[in-house]
């Protein structure tokens, strides 16, 4: 297939977990064989890239007219030359509710179209999207993230709870993956020292990064020896800092900051666990119930780490069998105690990081997720082809 992927709202390459998993997924459907065309933001290619094109993927960039994000439907027209010129055989485009510029090319031109959601595309208590319908009477933001909706002829996501109710079945779950080649597991777990935990982080206020502090806090108070790098950066992390200092965790906590997504495996090979202390209740999307498809739990299963985690259902879904330690979400007191009990029983995480690697391989590749994708599009074809 021919496949023109649009993903107007951020940069390509770039760090940002939606730049990751557009790219790598695009990667894993030109291993499989198809022509993939990627419209994006343009992001800062490697030194060793083809110009406009990389691991396969052909890239397009697209000029935002003005910062803001209201505007990712201004794409349209640039989409729409796009796709006259390169003739798709169907068109997938990533979910925004200021989108839809993609899926309106591909309506007018009558290519088949899918639509990937990785975040709500249904109305939720307290989004900036409800708030401005509700000051006016025809709620333009509803109506247009409905005419998106109708416009796909496919339709996948990381969850079916982003989507209205009577969309829900007929759509596709699909969660994101992992190059396994790219994270590989680091040296053996060692028997002494102090337990070594990488947290990957865009710092939210869900993601748990003053929790993890009170955590690291409390294992220092009861002799439990952990040491924590932290990749990446965000709201929260002045205030994750500051705590980290006012509690004088200086040695058992290091900052690192934002760094290339290529540069990621290397810290994750040095560590033993994996961070993924979420807070859902700081975010008022999850009151749709937990939609996300966190790539850092992925990256950590291939790199041999097991994952120290909040006690969600899906979350347990995701990672079944002796992968997993699980605390109640909010609770500090949990994950440290989670922590403790991993530095004590070094025997354990290794069996852990064993079954990790195995899930990723058997479970979490992209090439997995890119096969889900192939036979959507597929659908997307076949569908438009019985009109």
């Amino acid at each position: 297939m021919k496949i023109l992927y649009a993903a107007p709202g951020i940069p390509i390459p770039g760090t940002h977990g939606g730049s990751v998993h557009a790219l790598e997924l695009c990667r894993a459907l030109a291993r499989r064989g198809h022509e993939i065309h990627l419209a994006a933001l343009p992001g800062v290619l490697p030194d060793d890239a083809e110009e406009r094109k990389l691991d396969g993927v052909i890239l397009h960039p697209l000029r935002r007219i003005l910062p803001a994000r209201l505007l990712e439907w201004t794409a349209s027209r640039a989409l729409e030359r796009l796709a006259r010129e390169i003739s798709p055989d169907v068109l997938v485009e990533r979910f925004y509710t200021f989108g839809g510029g993609g899926l309106r090319a591909a309506h007018r031109l009558g290519v088949p179209a899918a639509l990937e959601v990785n975040s709500p595309a249904r109305a939720y208590p307290g989004s900036l999207r409800d708030q401005l319908d509700r000051l006016t009477l025809i709620r333009p933001v509803d109506r247009w993230r409905k005419r998106q909706l109708a416009w796909a002829d496919a339709i996948y996501g990381t969850s079916s709870r982003l989507l209205p109710e009577e969309l829900q079945e007929s759509s596709r779950v699909i969660v994101n993956g992992v190059d396994i080649q790219r994270f590989q597991p680091g040296p053996a777990v060692e028997t002494t020292g102090p337990l070594r935990c990488v947290y990957v982080s865009s710092f939210r206020s869900w993601h748990g990064a003053e929790d993890l502090v009170e955590a690291v806090r409390l294992c220092c108070r009861r002799d439990a020896r952990v040491l924590v790098t932290c990749l990446g950066r965000g709201p929260r992390w002045d205030a994750a800092r500051e705590a980290a200092s006012a509690a004088g965790l200086e040695k058992s906590i290091r900052f690192v900051g934002e760094v290339a997504h290529a540069d990621v495996p290397s810290y994750l090979a040095e560590a033993n666990v994996g961070l993924a202390p979420f807070s859902p209740s700081e975010f008022s999307a999850l009151e749709l119930g937990w939609f996300w498809s966190p790539i850092k739990i992925f990256e950590y299963l291939a790199a041999g780490l097991p994952v120290v985690t909040a006690d969600l259902v899906e979350l347990r879904e995701l990672l079944p069998g002796q992968v997993g330690s699980f605390y109640r979400a909010g609770e500090p007191s949990g994950l440290a105690d989670a922590l403790a009990e991993l530095e004590q029983d070094r025997d354990a995480v290794r069996r852990m990081s064993l079954a990790a690697r195995q899930l990723a391989e058997s479970r979490y590749t992209w090439d997995h997720q890119a096969a889900d994708v192939e036979a959507v599009l597929h659908d997307a074809i076949e569908r438009v082809a019985n009109r």
